[in-house]
């Protein structure tokens, strides 16, 4: 049949059977590179819809013979599809067998040719194409922003992971089929165009246009390209290595200086991070844009890393200690990423924590480079630690290598705590024990090895195996990848068990136990490699040890004895490295908390933040008497430091949740105030002192002011009121949100309507993220109502933020009820606008059941999921862990709220007798 170069649409209806039902592409064709004409038009047509027309020439080597081409296509239109070749000039048109079709199962472009492909020839694929420059926040989508003199401006951006390039061009989406890239972009001024690589040549165009053409890039994965049209303003700066980097927003905000801390810290990252790899940055530029509407927090497209504004803009004039502690985190996470996924990229998805889990744990060595007094290292344990093992502890959860990873939904299921929180804690248990100089010379040379090519785990844990005998540290018993497979191919952690053989031994047992919060679960189902048990370094310290003891705990059931030296308290995990719980006997725990009592000091501050978390999930586990869980709290009032109050504070939240409405939160509210009156009278409302203390003020005085520390919601009453009469917001940055929230819980419609024309008007993004969480801090119910009225209504809410708004009404106490009811009533319409977006279903379905703990909220769970399991989507594992949540939580309340309750009554008798 003669080439097709006209159709708008193939004839085919029904869509055969073949090769191409399978989420994965064949290996008979390589791309090598494509040439991509792309102009998005900012004005909308009649209908008010904006579209983009493009061309793309993608040459592909022929490896095994074959009589189809097929490549990923989504939502694009064609008015042309010719394939061409074989030659070396390609272009010769070659002839179709029918017509090319769609196919809509896994998104595919599909053309039949009449005779068989050769293997070791090259051909393309020469396609024109129109697609809709919607704003579903993926592929290439329009952002809208409202200038300093009123007028909406549109833009054009992209956000291509992982599975959307192929909404902006029909491409080989898969990380691990990388080529070269020539990239035109068109334009109208005073907009201009980037993307990954420097423009090379503007031409002038008919009707206005200037179409801006691009050096080639490096080969590289598709899902890290990047386009943007724009009429932004930049701030520039350099490394000693003469890489350019510039970062990107709206002209008021650099302007108003917002973009210079992370012009600053950029260059200094990037050096640090190329000393400490020992590979150069491998491009000749590094652009940063702040982009209105982002579906991510960030995404690290080589040479152009595209962020949510909240995640690159600063100023500390109106923002606080956290906001400039994200920016610095996020761009050390994103340029980590210039080389861990981009440099280097997975084979497939199923190994995403290739790259998230190791830019997670790098972010904090490229932020603690330009800010070492943040404490970087110890705020780890809160941070990453602590959230995967909340995850990790459910039958529900995965391995890190993830499994049958069959769907587009599937794919967007990955970019979870496992990948990147579990993915960092691995690494950053590996760095400690293999020690720096092998992990830096493992790292370089793997990175060496595999440049612009694709990798698995298995490739990196033999240059790091490598690296300890070069350096001459010892491996793990069974060989590095043999005992860290433990930790890649199997879900959860174990329990280190040390008990001693009676009080008076220096013998301690040793065993390992899978962790699970659901002590009725069964602990070898689904079933495991393993049989759910690890290759464990033990780091362990007795009281009078200078440092900590390295063992290694086996693959066996038989506990092992371990010598320590003292009758005294031991610590296992000590600094908190391993990525496991330790449980010790009655004995041990009491030492330990009466050495806490006597002098917390002594003990590692990463040590007592775990000591907390490791408790109080035993003790919901079944595993540990919450006697010694809540005695373990006692020190709190003594210890001001906000990594062992933070670790407290996240658990002792469920008691927050599951018992806000039994008899229990009486008692618990009074200990918590009690516990908190010293931190907040010592930090008081005078907002200095280093950056932790900073955060554990806010810590203190949102403590004291919920659980009725007398004269703290007054005085937050008082500042927000001080700002509602004059109009003058003299609240620090730091408690804004504090203030904000907690006048509004306490408050009633003129305040929060002010704090509702106050959001709609703000221009900084930092200030409305904090203006919209107070939003949600109401207590009364018709505000809630008319406020999820509001939600998904893009003219009050930008549809980025809809579902942290949803996701914070359901932590509300007052709000919960009513916004799983709107959710529940309004979920088809939820899909049909998150449908293609990253992270909503699964936060919005994990918070608005955080809280359940009856069998009426299990059934209405589990119902839930039956009436919307074709449009659950990225959500099904986040609904499946919430039903195992709540199941776990009724076992809870049956097992442990008298108890909890009878120490509590006890505890405030004992504090409040004369």
């Amino acid at each position: 049949m003669a080439v097709v170069t006209s159709t708008t649409a193939p004839q085919t209806t029904q869509e055969p059977t073949g090769p191409w039902d399978n989420i994965r592409l064949p290996e008979d064709l390589v791309p090598i590179n494509y040439v991509v004409d792309l102009r998005p038009d900012l004005e909308p047509d009649a209908n008010g819809k904006n579209w983009f027309t493009g061309t793309s020439e993608v040459f592909m080597d022929v490896n095994t013979a074959t009589n189809h081409i097929y490549i990923h296509s989504n939502k694009l239109n064609y008015s042309r599809v010719e394939p061409r070749g074989p030659g070396v000039s390609i272009t010769t048109s070659l002839a179709m067998n029918g017509d090319w079709w769609l196919h809509s199962g896994y998104q595919y472009l599909i053309i039949p040719l009449m005779t068989d492909l050769t293997p070791g020839t090259r051909v393309s694929l020469y396609t024109e194409f129109e697609g809709e420059l919607s704003d579903d926040l993926g592929g290439l989508y329009r952002s809208k922003y409202t200038d300093a003199s009123g007028n909406q401006v549109t833009i054009a951006t992209t956000q291509m992971q992982p599975t959307d390039a192929r909404k902006a061009f029909p491409c080989f989406d898969e990380p691990a089929l990388k080529a070269t890239f020539d990239i035109s972009l068109w334009h109208k001024p005073p907009n201009f165009a980037i993307s990954n690589m420097p423009v090379m040549a503007n031409e002038s165009m008919t009707g206005g246009w200037v179409k801006s053409t691009f050096e080639q890039t490096p080969k590289m994965s598709t899902y890290l390209l990047a386009f943007v049209v724009c009429d932004f303003d930049w701030v520039e700066n350099t490394t000693i290595g003469e890489i350019q980097t510039r970062i990107y927003a709206r002209p008021d905000q650099v302007l108003q200086g917002n973009a210079d801390y992370a012009s600053d810290i950029t260059p200094e990252i990037l050096k640090h991070f190329e000393q400490y790899f020992n590979v150069s940055y491998p491009l000749p530029k590094s652009d940063q844009i702040a982009v209105p509407d982002f579906a991510a927090g960030a995404m690290e497209n080589w040479g152009l890393v595209i962020y949510r504004e909240t995640a690159l803009l600063y100023n500390p004039d109106i923002n606080s200690a956290s906001n400039k502690q994200r920016v610095a985190a996020v761009v050390a996470h994103e340029l980590a990423h210039q080389w861990f996924g981009n440099l280097i990229s997975p084979l497939w998805w199923d190994e995403l924590w290739l790259n998230e889990g190791f830019a997670s744990y790098v972010e904090y060595l490229g932020t603690d480079h330009v800010e070492p007094t943040w404490r970087m290292n110890d705020q780890f344990i809160v941070s990453d630690l602590q959230r995967a093992f909340g995850v990790d502890g459910l039958t529900t959860s995965r391995p890190i290598v993830a499994e049958n990873v069959n769907t587009p939904d599937e794919i967007n299921a990955l970019f979870d705590t496992i990948s990147y929180s579990k993915g960092a804690c691995i690494i950053r248990m590996i760095n400690e024990f293999v020690g720096e100089e092998a992990f830096k010379l493992g790292l370089k040379n793997y990175l060496d090895a595999f440049a612009y090519g694709p990798v698995n785990h298995n490739q990196l844990f033999e240059y790091w195996e490598q690296a300890q005998i070069d350096v001459g540290t010892a491996p793990p018993p069974n060989g590095f990848r043999a005992d860290m497979d433990t930790w890649m191919l199997q879900m959860g952690f174990p329990t280190v068990n040390m008990k001693r053989q009676s009080p008076t031994s220096t013998s301690v047992l040793i065993s390992q136990e899978r962790f699970l919060l659901d002590a009725t679960a069964n602990p070898l189902e689904p079933t495991s490699p393993y049989a759910y048990k690890w290759t464990i370094p033990l780091w362990w310290k007795t009281q009078n040890d200078a440092a900590k003891t390295l063992d290694w705990v086996e693959l066996t059931g038989t506990p092992a004895p371990v010598t320590v030296p003292t009758t005294e308290y031991f610590l296992g995990n000590y600094e908190a490295f391993g990525y496991y719980r330790v449980n010790y006997d009655d004995d041990n725990w009491n030492k330990i908390i009466q050495q806490l009592l006597t002098d917390f000091s002594v003990i590692d501050v990463r040590t007592r933040g775990q000591l907390l978390n490791d408790a109080f999930n035993l003790a919901r586990a079944g595993k540990l008497n919450y006697n010694i869980a809540l005695d373990l709290t006692e020190f709190l009032q003594y210890d001001y430091d906000y990594i062992t109050w933070e670790s407290a504070l996240d658990e002792l939240s469920y008691f927050d949740l599951v018992l806000g409405r039994s008899k229990v939160y009486g008692p618990y509210s009074d200990y918590l105030a009690y516990l908190v009156t010293n931190v907040y009278n010592n930090l008081t409302w005078v907002d200095d002192g280093e950056h932790l203390e900073q955060y554990q003020r806010i810590n203190a005085i949102g403590a004291a002011c919920t659980y009725g520390v007398p004269g703290c919601v007054e005085n937050a009453t008082q500042q927000f009121t001080e700002w509602y009469t004059t109009g003058t917001n003299s609240i620090t940055p730091n408690l804004r949100t504090t203030v904000y929230c907690h006048t509004l819980a306490n408050s009633g419609s003129e305040e929060w309507d002010f704090v509702w024309e106050m959001y709609q008007n703000e221009s900084n993004s930092q200030e409305k993220a904090k203006l919209q969480y107070a939003l949600t801090c109401t207590q009364t119910p018709w505000i809630v109502r008319r406020f999820l009225d509001y939600v998904l209504d893009e003219t009050y809410v930008r549809s980025q933020d809809a579902s942290s708004i949803l996701e914070d009404l359901c932590y509300n106490e007052y709000a919960r009820d009513i916004t799983w009811d709107y959710i529940r009533q309004e979920w088809s319409n939820i899909y049909n606008i998150y449908g293609t977006t990253f992270f909503s279903f699964s936060g919005i379905i994990s918070s608005c059941t955080s809280h359940f703990s009856t069998e009426f909220e299990l059934q209405e769970l589990q119902e839930f999921k039956q009436d919307n399991i074709d449009q659950l989507g990225s959500g099904l594992r986040a609904t499946d862990q919430a039903i195992e949540s709540t199941r776990t939580n009724i076992q809870w309340r049956a097992a442990n709220e008298e108890s909890v309750y009878t120490w509590l009554t006890n505890k405030m008798a004992e504090i409040n007798a004369p």
